[in-house]
């Protein structure tokens, strides 16, 4: 199964989240997954690898969470991924201090997987915070309508590094965690 090496929201940062897929919820967008029907908690995935060593990759981010201060976040704009499944996701505003953790991840990689996900390579990726998947064509504009009732920008920290085992989409368990500095 993939794996997914993520950052995670402060507690109250993650209730103003929770609150808009509630606020997605009651839109009712047929056919919609939220982000919390997958079990997944509100985050910022840095990579995604297919497979892993999973005590190295633990011992990995644990030395990154001792290397890395708690990071301020910005989420300031509404995004999309088109398509067939469409994702609706929040962009937070990207500084320096979250490329050089996204690149410092992709340089400690090696050490526990040969299988990184060429989408969230340096250079290519999109940092966001998904919301839902599977938004159907017609659902696109009344969510956005609903969402753009809400107060932006929305403000908190990156207070948590681990990484989640998924299939299908969906998290299966929480590998590690670890709480940044």
């Amino acid at each position: 199964m993939p794996y997914a090496l993520e950052l995670f929201f402060d507690p109250r940062c993650e209730t103003r989240l929770r609150r808009f897929v509630h606020a997605l919820r009651e839109t009712q967008l047929g056919g919609t997954v939220l982000i919390e029907d997958v079990k997944a908690r509100f985050h910022i995935t840095l990579a995604c690898f297919d497979d892993a060593d999973e005590p190295k990759m633990c011992k990995v981010v644990e030395d990154l969470a001792h290397a890395t201060h708690a990071l301020p976040v910005i989420l300031s704009s509404l995004g999309m991924f088109p398509g067939a499944e469409t994702v609706l996701f929040l962009a937070p505003v990207v500084d320096q201090e979250l490329l050089d953790v996204h690149r410092g991840v992709f340089e400690r990689m090696a050490e526990f997987t040969q299988t990184p996900w060429k989408l969230y390579q340096p250079g290519r990726w999109v940092p966001h915070c998904t919301l839902a998947l599977k938004l159907p064509r017609d659902g696109v504009q009344k969510a956005l309508d609903h969402l753009m009732e809400s107060t932006f920008p929305i403000t908190g920290e990156l207070v948590e590094i681990g990484v989640s085992e998924f299939e299908a989409g969906v998290v299966k368990r929480y590998v590690c965690s670890h709480a940044l500095q």
